[in-house]
Parts: structure tokens; sequence; C-alpha cells
């Protein structure tokens, strides 16, 4: 990501008339590059019953200049950082039409991509880490 040739700046208006009066589209010292990667597999069981195991991987760079991150002064989301995540899903099919599943998700962030998971009221560090588990049915038409 890079700033725009032709910046809009506070007052430029959107499509049917409204006022943008928030924009910040010139803020970037240097290139913001997110890279992502993702694999899985994908098992069948039996006839009824699918397994899949995936990993997912995001990472950015420093995109301040000069850069401010460190452990002293404290991390902002344009600190570099990664996301590492890795689920388990399970899906069992009771009918051609209709199944239900169940899954895990774990995942893992560090540096700029942790920002935006606070630890709790009054305490100044942060999580890095979640556990998101998922059941369901589904009908398909």
């Amino acid at each position: 990501m890079t700033n725009p040739a032709n910046p809009l700046g506070v007052g430029a208006t959107a499509q049917g008339g409204y006022l943008l009066s928030g924009v910040e589209d010139n803020n970037l010292d240097s290139p913001k590059i997110v890279q992502v990667f993702w694999t899985g597999v994908k098992y069948a069981f039996d006839s009824k019953t699918d397994i899949t195991l995936s990993y997912y991987r995001e990472w950015q760079n420093d995109f301040r200049i000069p850069s401010t991150c460190s452990p002293a002064a404290g991390f902002r989301s344009s600190c570099s950082g990664t996301l590492n995540e890795v689920s388990l899903y399970t899906d069992y099919h009771f009918t051609k039409r209709f199944d239900a599943y169940a899954g895990i998700a774990y995942s893992d962030v560090t540096g700029g991509l942790a920002i935006a998971i606070p630890h709790g009221p009054g305490v100044p560090y942060f999580y890095n880490n979640n556990i998101a588990p998922t059941v369901g049915g589904r009908f398909t038409f």
C-alpha cells in the first residue's frame, strides 16, 4: 500500500454528495507491505465425514520512517508484526443437503498486528493469542 497520487484531504466529497471529514489517505512514510500465506489439507475420513487442518500466516513491515518500534517505545499499528493461525474443522454429512460441523482455531499475533487486541480494563498489556471454537449446522437448498 502506498499513498495515493491525488490525495482527497479533509472536506472532499464522495458519491452522493457526502462530506468526508476524516480522510487519512496521505499518511504512509514508506510503502506498507502485507504478505499472506495459507495452506491446508482435507481428509475424507469416510463417505460422510471430512476433516480439514489449515495454517495461515500474515506479516507486515515497519512503514514509519524513522521506525519508533521497540519494547521500550511501545508498539503501534505501523510496526512490523505477524499473525499465525491454525484451525481444525470437522464436517459430518447426515444427508445430501444437511450437515453439522465443529471446529477450533488458535491464533497468535505479535508487534503492530497485536495492538488491536486489548488485555483488559486498566491493563496496559495485550493478549497475543486467541482460541475460537465454533459449532453449527447447514441446510443446502
